[in-house]
């Protein structure tokens, strides 16, 4: 970093604390905060946080031997719009292509492969706008949202991958980080809901003694046995899904997915900031060879449990929580653990 940038930045460190320069390297400068009243050190960061990024750095604040430490860092903007738009085009022609599987069930729109297309790409998109939205609204900075293109269904795929967004810095404070963990999965189960309830009732009620052993959905996740419960499905009955309650069905348990409390998934970063480091790593642990245990039973268990165990791996089984390290959780951060524990149990897959 050059000096006039060091002294950009420092400038706007002094504007919010009392603090002294103490290294320099190629990646980043510290400083060491020499005093500040406990109650102003959270609001006084959010602010050096969103200012920083105007000068285009990114800050953290870090504890070490009880003394602490702000870290900046050079900003990396990763943003790629002509990838977002090439990424989406694939990914709608893809699921597109799926929904053809349906084509034969019916004339009615919720049969045909457009059904299939918003059923499964609106929840999927709005789950990933509750992130960003979120981020947008703490300032943390963040691309829009990738659309993953998949094969089709008839290559036994589901036509995408879901949707991602890059988080380019550490949200600011841990209430942030489960706020923004809860919002995408609490947006994407919610718009949901709708499309269940529409698809149901263009759903084929098969009676059992006419279904094949072993044709059918073992697991349903808690959220749809609900939904079919208030709609008063007869027991005697097997439903075979519409394309767009199938649609549907793939999201509750893609936000199940999601919720699993391991490594860097929406689950994963509300733990982090409920818990801490160490507690999250745990658990994640835990959590990892209960699904593969529950394997033994349901073969779709242990897939979660070998998904929720590749992402530990590719996290190195650590979670960098948010930006001003271990500060502890507020009252809307509590509530956002209380939604995710709430959504954990409606989407849990549960033998039909």
């Amino acid at each position: 970093m050059e000096t006039l940038e060091k002294n950009d930045i420092e400038k706007l460190i002094l504007k919010y604390f009392d603090a002294k320069f103490v290294s320099q390297d190629k990646n980043a400068l510290k400083y060491k905060i020499v005093g500040i009243n406990e109650s102003d050190l959270s609001k006084s960061f959010i602010n050096l946080y969103k200012e920083s990024f105007k000068l285009n750095y990114a800050v953290s604040l870090r504890k070490e031997n009880n003394m602490l430490f702000i870290y900046v860092f050079k900003k990396v903007n990763r943003t790629n719009k002509f990838v977002v738009i090439i990424l989406a085009i694939v990914t709608l022609i893809s699921v597109y292509i799926s929904g053809l599987v349906f084509n034969n069930q019916g004339k009615s729109l919720v049969y045909n492969p457009f059904a299939y297309l918003v059923a499964l790409i609106v929840p999927l998109l709005l789950h990933e706008t509750g992130h960003w939205l979120t981020m947008r609204r703490f300032k943390v900075p963040a691309s829009p949202p990738y659309l993953l293109p998949a094969p089709p269904l008839q290559l036994g795929f589901l036509g995408t991958f879901g949707a991602v967004i890059n988080m380019e810095w550490l949200p600011p404070t841990n209430n942030i980080l489960a706020l923004t963990g809860v919002m995408g999965p609490l947006t994407g189960f919610l718009s949901a809901i709708p499309f269940t309830v529409i698809g149901l009732k263009y759903s084929t009620l098969v009676p059992q003694s006419l279904v094949p052993p072993g044709s059918t959905i073992n697991l349903v996740p808690l959220i749809v046995s609900i939904i079919t419960y208030i709609e008063k499905i007869p027991t005697e009955y097997v439903i075979q899904p519409s394309a767009m309650m199938f649609a549907s069905y793939i999201v509750f348990f893609v936000t199940f997915l999601n919720l699993i409390p391991v490594a860097q998934l929406d689950g994963g970063h509300v733990l982090r900031a409920a818990l801490g480091e160490r507690n999250h790593r745990i658990i994640s642990i835990i959590f990892i060879f209960a699904l593969i245990f529950a394997g033994l039973w349901y073969d779709t268990f242990a897939v979660f449990g070998l998904f929720a165990f590749f992402f530990f791996i590719l996290s190195g089984g650590r979670h960098p929580g948010s930006a001003m390290g271990d500060d502890k959780l507020s009252k809307s951060g509590m509530i956002a653990v209380i939604i995710y524990s709430i959504l954990l149990i409606l989407t849990l897959p549960l033998p039909a």
